[in-house]
């Protein structure tokens, strides 16, 4: 039974729009000139092929700091052992961050690289061993992969495992015995990710991790950030990201995996989507980030709110169901009983054009801009999972200048959604504002005193875009309806212009000259917003989405 959960604050917005007209200006908007493209929001195949020479000479670029050791933010972690392989993630400060093993971003790296080999063809300006270097350390960084193929702690092994080995797959100088020891792993992968789903649920579980509340505290006058249990954690969450999972099980024979893997579609179609109060006639879903199966409850662990519209959450959505399409061909089950994915995808992406219909690259939640945005942050009702990360998101974990929403502001919260462990901890305690956290029944993270009002950029989410624009392209390259392609690809095309424009760190802008230089291709991504992790910031999952949205429009091009 589909539980459509509809928002109990009431939005300022107009009627039909899922998004208000009146929005905060970026203090750090693009100043390309602009050009007849970008006007006309057309984005060609010459386009698309310039676009990945320069992720081709921005990727070695990257490599050769990291093997100099020069601009990287290492953390501690990464000097655990001598075998100890960090991998490049994202852009922290004006240095390249590099993340510990066992992180579910880890398989992006390589997957670039073998991205950019397999297109090597629409690459230009190639010289006398950059294949090779590209090559030896995609080879190198894929080996810390190995192990993950056989652990069943996380369901993120369609991330670490298929867009790397799989990607790899895709080079035509990958020799035999590399690839078979490849496809051993994929195969491996799929049969650890396979354990974790249940057959009473139907589902994958997402996590195996028990919810925190992180609090800052002051302790012998040194500040200090520590987690906190909350009294009522999930019990069998679900994430929409999840869906990104399915592809990699499609990619077998195993009649079994297929049906694990539209079980998964199916439930997560029929509970993790919802409609915005002014959508009256309910034509555009929205995606959840998280559902608990156990307590049967929608929420966010990202997003402005328990009930908003995290865009990544909502490309995720998007992206998943173009695989799930594509799979009905191939199906080694029966697929009488499951829902009509197709109309589901439809609507998905009648969903994503009508959000994108103000600016195609959007802010890192559709509701951030709303000027009732703390209204959607600031609701608690019994009817969600209580706890998300915006909670006790404080300015000082913030850059002054960034705003995570509209009327951000401390939050008084019931001091009863964190357990009584959690609450011994912090009886007298005071947080970095200088205030008790505990007043009576209630909880104060961040203090009573308003946000300094430097606070005023809404940062964009350049990773969500790019992830729509590579699934618009893979169903525009699927679908035999005319129609559709040309619908979904225009959107596609506008989305990409709009990035290739304004958004690559070449482009002519305050503050990217940095990102530029390191390496990275798209600036102005948001990860995880609510622990205040990877904001405004260059992204290698962004990344890894616009190199395949560019090599999707150029097998587009070639076929029409």
């Amino acid at each position: 039974m589909k539980r459509i959960l509809m928002l109990s604050v009431v939005s300022s917005c107009i009627l039909a729009s899922l998004g208000c007209s009146k929005s905060p200006e970026s203090t750090n908007s693009a100043t390309a000139v602009p050009t007849e493209q970008a006007s006309a929001e057309v984005f060609s195949a010459k386009a698309a092929k310039d676009n990945l020479t320069f992720a081709k000479n921005q990727y070695l670029k990257l490599i050769e700091h990291v093997e100099s050791s020069r601009h990287l933010d290492v953390k501690e972690g990464c000097n655990a052992t001598p075998e100890t392989v960090c991998v490049p993630r994202s852009q922290e400060g004006d240095e390249i961050h590099m993340e510990i093993p066992e992180k579910w971003t880890n398989g992006f790296y390589p997957g670039v690289l073998w991205k950019l080999l397999s297109a090597k063809d629409n690459i230009a300006n190639w010289q006398g061993g950059e294949e090779q270097k590209l090559y030896e350390t995609a080879l190198y960084y894929q080996k810390t992969l190995f192990s993950e193929s056989k652990r069943g702690s996380t369901h993120d092994l369609g991330f670490i495992l298929y867009d790397s080995f799989g990607e790899a797959l895709h080079y035509d100088g990958l020799d035999a015995k590399t690839r078979a020891e490849y496809v051993t792993a994929l195969d491996v992968g799929r049969a650890t990710l396979a354990t974790r789903y249940t057959d009473d649920v139907g589902l994958i579980r997402s996590w195996d991790w028990t919810p925190r509340m992180r609090v800052l505290t002051l302790e012998d006058g040194e500040q200090v950030v520590d987690r906190y249990t909350i009294a009522n954690p999930w019990t069998y969450p679900v994430i929409v990201d999840n869906m990104m999972n399915l592809e990699y099980l499609f990619a077998s024979d195993n009649a079994r995996y297929h049906e694990i893997a539209f079980n998964h579609a199916k439930h997560t179609s029929e509970n993790h989507y919802f409609y915005d109060e002014s959508d009256t006639d309910k034509q555009y879903p929205l995606s959840y980030h998280v559902f608990d199966y156990g307590a049967n409850k929608p929420g966010n662990w990202q997003g402005v709110g328990n009930v908003s519209a995290w865009a990544r959450g909502q490309a995720w959505s998007l992206y998943g169901f173009v695989t799930v399409v594509e799979a009905m061909e191939q199906a080694e089950i029966d697929l009488s009983s499951y829902p009509d994915f197709k109309a589901h995808l439809s609507r998905l992406y009648g969903s994503i054009e009508h959000l994108l219909k103000d600016d195609k690259v959007p802010y890192w939640d559709f509701f951030a801009a709303r000027e009732n945005a703390y209204e959607y942050a600031e609701n608690l009702s019994d009817d969600t999972a209580v706890f998300h990360g915006i909670l006790s998101l404080c300015s000082k974990l913030l850059e002054p200048h960034i705003l995570p929403y509209v009327g951000y502001r401390p939050m008084e919260l019931e001091a009863s959604m964190l357990s009584e462990e959690s609450l011994e901890r912090l009886e007298g305690k005071v947080n970095w504002y200088g205030e008790k956290i505990i007043q009576g029944d209630k909880l104060l993270p961040c203090g009573t005193k308003d946000y300094p009002d430097t606070h005023v950029k809404i940062p964009r989410d350049t990773s969500a875009a790019a992830i729509y624009a590579a699934a618009l392209y893979r169903y525009a390259n699927y679908t035999k309806d005319k129609n559709e392609r040309e619908q979904y690809a225009g959107l596609a095309d506008k989305i990409m212009a709009k990035l290739t424009q304004e958004y690559r760190t070449d482009r002519q802008a305050t503050g990217r000259e940095s990102s530029y230089e390191l390496g990275f291709v798209l600036s102005e991504a948001t990860g995880d917003f609510g622990n205040g992790g990877e904001i405004d910031t260059p992204i290698i999952y962004g990344d890894f989405y616009f190199i395949e949205a560019n090599m999707r429009k150029l097998e587009l091009e070639s076929r029409q």
